[in-house]
Parts: structure tokens; C-alpha cells; sequence
């Protein structure tokens, strides 16, 4: 650690040099983010006690990690920095005169007619050696025919005017190169295309309330949502009514990636798309209101939850009936209620009517396993534990009622007779009981089940509040389905 630092008053009172030959040659050519990225970044440079970390950066310029190695990236291929590393970021400024020096030597005589009609494309004003070296390195490494680059170069002019900069202009040829357009007739038939799509790039600007001519960037992103991806006008012009605020081309390209990866390619699949997503927002907004929950966005609750649920094939209103049964149980999260959900489908209980049949059997269920209690001579509510039991004397060992309530009968003077009960049973079971006069003649078992049992939580039952059907299917073991 340095002994002595400058004073934040101190920092604030110095300045940033910024070199004009940024200024002039590649300011004019960079957007906003890239301006404001390589000029706080030259800032953070100058002022080593500053902060510099990506999320500093981030918060400081309200920019996404990927947007400003986005900047960083367009720089590097400027020869203005160095990305050092990406994780964790490191970037290195590098000199402005360095990178305006050619990496190597060209012989003129070689450019001779390349040079004279370049030179003719700007009248306005004369080519420097190194912008002449900028265009010579890059036919040189894409292999870029040079007549195709004085087109490019044309093209860029009428699109921008005479101030357009060789920054640009190689951008535009590279991006070009690296979808294979590197001559004479590739340029041609690259510019025919633009101009084919000039009635449907007016509808799409008209649909984006834009006014004036399309930027080449958006002429591309047409040419990639028609020709790479497959979409035709109509679906385009479907997906630009389904962006929310402010309707741009950036947000368009995002919307027409999201329908690309799930395969939506036409107008009918986005609106019923649309419709769907609409559903089930709704459907969120219900169960959120039945469970007693509340949640200002509902992206995440319908990716995480509604849109399985209704994936599994749960209706709406059996959704609505789990989470209003959820909360009379007082399960009253989104997870709780999963966990539910997850129970009455490993049951195949997935429509309103299936599960009220469930409700009403789980009531009689209770109704009998209640008798079983009242016989052991307690008057209590009917528990978890219970309903294991019953569910082991009835399907499982196959007991009729009449012998469970015979040995609950004979388990009533016991501190604890439910466990009595299990032991009485198994005796029978052993001995192939089947009804109450077979019972009768079975001697008893003579062991005391007078030990501590574990407490048992109990909730409240009624018919109305339906709370013994969702203890009954939350504890239910669905290996035993």
C-alpha cells in the first residue's frame, strides 16, 4: 500500500487527456456505450485509487458485464486496447500512435489504382498514409477484393456522407467477409438484396413508429431474420406487437431470437404464443390470490412453476383449488404448494372434478378411520400416523373394518392402543383371521405397549376446510402409489 494518495478533491480537480486522434478518427464512428466505455475506462487509467472493478464499472455506467466486453472487444479491433484477460476482466490501453502504424510494408506500386480511386470517393479531403495502410491490412488478411472494397466503400458514403470514417467502413467489410462477401458479384448481390427489402424494411420501421431510412446495421438484421432464420414479413411484423414499451430494432432482433430458439416462425404460432403467455399470467396472478401470496413480476413464478404445472397437464382450475386448499392448511408459499402439486400428479389427479373426487374419498376415509379411534375409547382428530396405519390394516394386510374395530375394542384399556392395535392385527394376520368371529377365538398378545410414542401434530379437520386432505396427500409416501 502507497503512503500517500491523492484526495478524491484533488481527483475531481484533474483532467483526463484525451488524444485528438480519437477524437477525429474513431469518435465519430463509435455509439454511446463505446464512448462511454473507453472514456471512463481512460479516466479509471489516470486515477489509480479509483474503484475499477467490472461491477463498479458496471453500476457507474448502468451497462451489462457483456455489453461493455462488447465495447472492449470493437476497441481491440481497433488496436486501441488489449483485452488482457476476461475473467476477471483486464483491459490494457494501448498507444493511439501505435496503432495508426502499419505492421507492415506495402509497396505503393502494388495499390497504385486501388489508391486513385479511393482517393476519388473522398474529394472533400485528403486520405492519410495510415488510413491507406488500415484498408491495405485488411484486404490483405480477409483477402477482399479490392475493387468489392472500393464498392463497400461507396455504399458506406451514401449511407453516412463524406464523413463517414475507415473505422466504419472496415467494419462494415468485415462483418461481410465473415458471411462470405468478398467480391465483386458478392457485393452486388449483397446491395440487391438491401434494395429488394426496401418495401419490407418500410413496413417494419412504420410498425416501429420509426421515421427515415434504415441504419446498415438494421438492414443486416432484416437480411438475417429473412434469409438465416426464415421469417417473413407478417411473422416480423407480428413479433414487433408483441415488445412492450419502447419499440426499437434491438429489442425486435431479441424478441425474433427468443421465437427462433423455441422454433416460432410464424404469425399464428406468436399469437397463440402471446395468448399463452397471457394465460398464464393470469393463471398466476389467481393462484398468487388464492395462496396469499404476492408478487409485482410473474416471469420467474411462470417459468418455475405455473408453466410445468400446466406442462404436467394440471387445468386451471384445479391449480386454483390446490393453492386455495394450500392455504387453508396453511401451506403458503409457491414451493409448499409444488410439493402438493407434485402429489396429486404422481396420483393422476390433474382436473378440478379428479381431485374433488379425491377430497370427498379422503372424507369418508377419515370418517371410518374416526370410528377406529372412538373405539379405542378416545375422541381425538385423525392424524398422518393414523391414516398410515389404517392404510396398512385395510389395503395392504386386508382387514374389513369390522375386525380393525373389534381390535380396536380390545386395545381400549391400553395407554397407548393404536400401536396395540398393529400388534393384535399381526397376530390375527398370522393366523389367517378374516372375521370377527375367527378374532375371537385368537388369544391376545400379552406385551404392554405402554411406551412413550412420539406426539403426533394434529390439525384441525372439517369438511369445509378440506385441512386432513392435504395433510393426508402431503404425507402421503408416493413410492406406495
Amino acid at each position: 500500500m502507497s503512503f500517500a494518495k491523492f484526495s478524491s478533491d484533488f481527483l475531481m480537480e484533474t483532467f483526463t487527456l484525451v488524444d485528438n486522434l480519437f477524437i477525429n478518427e474513431y469518435l465519430p464512428e463509435c455509439d454511446e456505450k463505446q464512448i462511454k466505455v473507453y472514456l471512463y475506462g481512460l479516466y479509471l487509467c489516470s486515477n489509480p485509487a479509483k474503484d475499477n472493478s467490472l461491477d463498479a464499472l458496471c453500476g457507474n455506467l448502468n451497462l451489462s458485464e457483456a455489453e461493455i466486453l462488447s465495447c472492449y472487444k470493437y476497441f481491440e479491433d481497433m488496436g486501441l486496447v488489449q483485452i488482457v484477460s476476461k475473467e476477471p476482466l483486464e483491459i490494457k490501453y494501448l498507444s493511439l500512435k501505435r496503432a495508426n502504424q502499419p505492421p507492415k510494408k506495402y509497396k505503393s506500386e502494388k495499390w497504385n489504382d486501388f489508391n486513385a480511386h479511393l482517393q476519388q470517393l473522398f474529394p472533400e479531403r485528403m486520405l492519410t498514409p495510415n488510413e491507406y495502410n488500415e484498408y491495405y491490412s485488411f484486404i490483405d488478411a480477409t483477402k477482399f477484393d479490392p475493387d468489392a472494397m472500393l464498392m463497400v466503400v461507396q455504399y458506406c458514403i451514401n449511407l453516412k456522407g463524406m464523413s463517414v470514417r475507415y473505422p466504419y467502413i472496415l467494419t462494415v467489410a468485415k462483418n461481410w467477409a465473415q458471411e462470405g462477401v468478398k467480391t465483386v458479384s458478392d457485393v452486388e448481390e449483397r446491395l440487391e438484396e438491401y434494395n429488394r427489402q426496401h418495401d419490407d424494411m418500410t413496413k417494419v420501421l412504420s410498425a416501429l413508429s420509426r421515421k427515415g431510412g434504415a441504419e446498415l446495421e438494421e438492414k443486416q438484421m432484416l437480411l438475417k431474420w429473412t434469409r438465416s432464420w426464415g421469417y417473413n414479413l407478417d411473422a416480423i411484423l407480428a413479433a414487433t406487437k408483441t415488445l412492450k414499451g419502447s419499440k426499437t430494432f434491438l429489442k425486435l432482433d431479441s424478441k425474433l431470437d427468443e421465437f427462433y430458439r423455441m422454433s416460432i416462425f410464424t404469425a399464428e404460432e406468436m399469437q397463440d404464443f402471446n395468448k399463452h403467455m397471457e394465460d398464464l399470467r393470469n393463471l398466476a396472478v389467481a393462484i398468487n390470490k388464492n395462496l396469499g401470496v404476492f408478487y409485482e413480476s410473474f416471469e420467474h413464478e411462470i417459468e418455475v412453476y405455473v408453466s410445468p404445472w400446466t406442462a404436467k397437464g394440471f387445468d386451471e382450475d384445479a391449480l386454483k383449488k390446490i393453492a386455495h386448499h394450500c392455504f387453508l392448511s396453511n401451506v403458503r408459499t409457491l414451493e409448499g404448494m409444488n410439493n402438493v402439486v407434485n402429489k396429486f400428479y404422481a396420483q393422476g389427479l390433474l382436473t378440478s372434478e379428479s381431485i374433488d373426487a379425491y377430497i370427498e374419498e379422503q372424507i369418508r376415509l377419515d370418517e371410518r378411520i374416526k370410528k377406529v379411534i372412538e373405539a379405542t375409547g378416545r375422541t381425538r382428530n385423525v392424524t398422518t400416523q393414523d391414516r398410515e396405519y389404517y392404510h396398512t390394516w385395510s389395503a395392504v394386510w386386508l382387514f374389513d373394518d369390522s375386525v380393525i374395530l373389534y381390535a380396536a375394542e380390545q386395545a381400549s384399556s391400553r395407554t397407548y392402543p393404536l400401536p396395540y392395535v398393529n400388534q393384535i392385527l399381526s397376530a390375527f394376520k398370522a393366523e389367517n383371521v378374516r372375521t370377527v368371529e375367527e378374532a375371537m377365538k385368537v388369544t391376545l398378545p400379552n406385551s404392554g405397549v405402554n411406551q412413550v410414542v412420539r406426539d403426533y401434530d394434529e390439525r384441525t379437520y372439517s369438511k369445509d376446510e378440506l385441512r386432513s386432505v392435504i395433510t393426508s396427500i402431503d404425507g402421503l409416501n408416493v413410492d406406495d402409489i
